[in-house]
């Protein structure tokens, strides 16, 4: 189950804590409580007993399910102090058996503060400060959920295009692709295709697999080992013209102008 998802009673916060970054053991076994932990300015890998591994980046937080067997290991490198993981460890009111998860929210600044709220008031413990951690608690937890209520959509839309978008993946660069096409892998109209790609991307399906091919062509011209006829051959434009005019378009400056320009600047 999806702790981010479900209806949790808590029990009782056991502990609030910053962990530095290097700092804290790396093997935990059996653990004793549930744990949210989010990371500030770094990344880190858990692998877990069942063979999984999650990568929890900076200001993600990842969900530890009580009586996991994981390892936890910082990713980068890093030497501001302010670098590390805020880790809140609290027991519910049931026994529901949770899945480790990770979770990005476009609320990060919201969920820092709360993460740094909670363990200010835990390290002073003033009055009524397990009340104070209690609330924020919650208000992680809404915020998360309030996220996910608005992502929902969004998701929707993907799953509804993740046939074309695995298409246009594998094949951009051999194939013309038609937004005809598309729209009978996801078994829709084509306006309603071309709607799905501006409310995700900001642009049709064709533009879409343009820019994609743009993207290759840039890191083809900085490549140096191409001319801007094998490029556009490469990258499934076909016609050197034609890819000098759609790359002009695309970034307002020729490819022979963009491998100068980086050049330049290298």
């Amino acid at each position: 189950m999806n702790i981010f998802k479900s209806e949790i009673s808590l029990n009782t916060i056991v502990s609030v804590v910053f962990v530095p970054y290097g700092c804290g053991r790396p093997l935990h076994k059996n653990r004793p409580t549930h744990g949210f932990a989010f990371n500030v300015g770094c990344d880190v890998t858990y692998h877990f007993e069942t063979g999984e591994t999650l990568v929890c980046h900076a200001d993600e937080l990842i969900y530890l399910p009580k009586g996991a067997n994981y390892t936890a290991k910082f990713d980068n490198e890093q030497s501001n102090v302010n670098t590390g993981v805020y880790a809140v460890n609290f027991l519910l009111n049931n026994n529901e058996a949770f899945s480790p998860k990770t979770i990005q929210v476009k609320a990060k600044t919201t969920l820092h503060a709360a993460f740094s709220k909670m363990n200010v008031a835990w390290r002073k413990k003033d009055v009524a400060y397990r009340d104070d951690c209690f609330s924020l608690f919650y208000k992680i937890l809404k915020t998360i959920k309030t996220d996910l209520a608005n992502y929902a959509p969004i998701q929707k839309s993907r799953d509804v295009l993740a046939p074309a978008l695995r298409f246009i993946d594998e094949r951009h660069t051999t194939e013309q692709i038609t937004s005809a096409q598309l729209a009978s892998l996801c078994n829709v109209s084509e306006p309603y295709l071309r709607k799905l790609f501006h409310n995700l991307f900001g642009v049709s399906p064709i533009v879409y697999i343009r820019n994609l091919k743009i993207e290759y062509a840039k890191e083809l011209l900085l490549s140096a080992e191409y001319s801007v006829t094998e490029i556009a051959m490469i990258t499934g434009f076909n016609d050197a013209a034609y890819f000098s005019r759609e790359f002009k378009k695309a970034t307002g400056i020729t490819p022979n102008g963009y491998a100068t320009l980086f050049k330049a600047k290298q």
